[in-house]
């Protein structure tokens, strides 16, 4: 029979397991591991974009956001739209509930919604395009070919 004794002492390990696990779901989301080179940072974005000549898109996302999951687990999980992203474009994620750079682009409450920009700085008259909600990944591929296609002119 089990002691009172040792089911206080396994709380903490049992507490400490579902942190581990729960940290790690938030990190990697349903989908596993992200397979865009995601950046954070608006400034290091933006930088690596003007000296590799490249369009950024701009994915704006809350972490509550169901059309931003089924977003991530669908179109940002296809292979051949993701290296194609990853090759060609400078990808970064910003939380329109965090970052202030959503107010530059004029994104409101509307997410997800990715911007495609010229590698000039933030302002909207650099947006090549956009697609608010979650579109199928032959959308991506079609808005990042015309955004690679505007930049080497």
């Amino acid at each position: 029979m089990t002691s009172r004794l040792q089911v206080i002492a396994a709380i903490p390990v049992f507490l400490a397991l579902l942190a581990a696990v729960a940290l790690g779901a938030g990190c990697s989301g349903a989908g596993g591991e992200s397979k865009i080179n995601w950046m954070s940072d608006w400034e290091p974005a933006l930088e690596r974009a003007q000296a590799q000549n490249k369009p950024l898109m701009i994915y704006f996302y809350t972490d509550m956001c169901p059309a931003c999951t089924h977003l991530e687990e669908n179109a940002f999980s296809d292979d051949e739209l993701t290296s194609y992203l990853n090759h060609n474009l400078i990808c970064l994620k910003s939380d329109a509930g965090r970052s202030t750079l959503h107010g530059r682009y004029g994104i409101g409450g509307t997410v997800p919604t990715t911007v495609f920009s010229k590698p000039d700085d933030y302002q909207k008259e650099y947006e090549i395009g956009r697609l608010v909600g979650s579109a199928p990944a032959g959308d991506f591929y079609e808005a990042a070919r015309t955004a690679v296609a505007e930049v080497n002119g």
